[in-house]
């Protein structure tokens, strides 16, 4: 990143971002502030989370549908599912999954933009929950950069993430621990890692983008710091990103399009090639392009030893769970009507100290509110 863009951030010239045109590198330290209480396991040994992805909201006045129920109606629905799983789950934190905004759309402004923020963050701040955010490949598609959206989620004094922990590709890589029951030391880590949003594949066109291997060396080091804490031993942990790590397509199977249960993919047919413990599988889960083939941050978890459970957004209407190499991993239904799906929702998930190596998680559906056809 150039010097003077730089200094626009840091003077929040924030509309300079938009002439950019990718992700890039930021030591946030200058944006950091003393923030609230640490995190900390309840008085029971729990720590209780509530997953939200995909949420994918915009301005009503933004659509020019001709029935303005339409737009008016997804809106009202996507803030009702955001409501009503804070209300039911109860959470010691809420972490945003990413594509938390529909950020494609031409008519989004700065403004525009902040207020969608205010609007989908306002259940989480009216009571005073705090909140982790990362990002997905389309919050800042149309070049509302995500560095400005984070600075918008920071200005809520409960939210605990922020531009980078360090300085590395994307934007919101951090970790963020828990205090034990009795507060004297840190008992879990949550780490929010961005996966950024598209690469040039081979035949120059854009396919996903994945985790850059600055983001697993920063992470390495920050593990073996926690670990180097934790008398020497791994420091439990769970993961939030948005897109799901490569190795969730092993074992794909092509088949037929006539086959029972197929999924499509790159313009094949597939069959799911991992036992599912629990959950529905709608669609081929959708890492990093396939001919990208990007394996090395599942194989960085496995050598480090402290992620007990990773969470993934990106496909709306998955929200299965599955076990690799002793890791689990879930998928999250998406909340927001602005995009596809049938089921709209969020997910439970409940840390234990005294067994950190056993989630409980609980996918959860939100029924609509409205009878218009949206």
């Amino acid at each position: 990143m150039s010097r003077i863009l730089k200094s626009f951030l840091a003077g929040l010239m924030l509309p300079c971002l938009g002439a950019m045109g990718a992700p890039h590198k930021w030591q946030s330290a200058k944006f950091r502030r003393e923030g609230p209480s640490p995190l900390k396991f309840s008085a029971d040994g729990k720590f209780r989370i509530l997953h939200l992805t995909d949420i994918h909201d915009v301005e009503p006045e933004m659509d020019d549908d001709e029935n303005r129920e339409i737009p008016e109606s997804r809106d009202k629905e996507t803030i009702n599912v955001i409501e009503k799983l804070v209300e039911k789950t109860k959470p010691d934190l809420v972490v945003f999954g990413g594509d938390n905004i529909s950020g494609y759309w031409e008519e989004f402004t700065y403004d525009l933009v902040a207020s969608t923020i205010r609007k989908i963050t306002a259940p989480i701040r009216e009571r005073n929950i705090p909140l982790c955010v990362v990002f997905g490949n389309h919050d800042g598609e149309e070049g509302f950069h995500t560095e400005f959206q984070m600075m918008q989620y920071m200005e809520y004094p409960n939210c605990r993430s922020n531009l980078n922990d360090a300085d590395v590709y994307g934007c919101g890589n951090c970790c963020v621990t828990i205090r034990n029951s009795s507060g004297d030391k840190d008992a879990f880590a949550i780490w929010l890692i961005d996966s950024n949003d598209y690469q040039r594949n081979s035949q120059g066109g854009l396919s996903y983008d994945c985790v850059h291997d600055d983001q697993i060396e920063w992470y390495e080091k920050k593990s073996e710091e926690l670990k180097a804490a934790n008398s020497g031993k791994p420091l439990p942990s769970i993961l939030f990103q948005h897109m799901p790590v490569q190795q969730m397509c092993d074992g794909l199977k092509e088949v037929t399009a006539e086959d029972d249960y197929s999924l499509f993919r790159d313009g094949k047919y597939f069959k799911f090639g991992h036992k599912i413990i629990e959950g529905r599988i709608r669609e081929c889960p959708c890492p990093p392009c396939l001919e990208n083939n990007h394996r090395s941050q599942f194989e960085s978890w496995k050598k480090t030893g402290n992620i007990v459970a990773a969470f993934f957004g990106h496909d709306h209407v998955n929200d299965f769970h599955i076990k690799i190499d002793g890791i689990d991993l879930y998928q999250t239904l998406g909340a927001g009507y602005f995009t596809y799906g049938a089921e709209r929702g969020g997910r439970l998930i409940i840390l234990d100290e005294n067994d950190p190596e056993k989630i409980y998680s609980e996918s959860l559906e939100v029924e609509r509110i409205t009878e218009t056809e949206i």
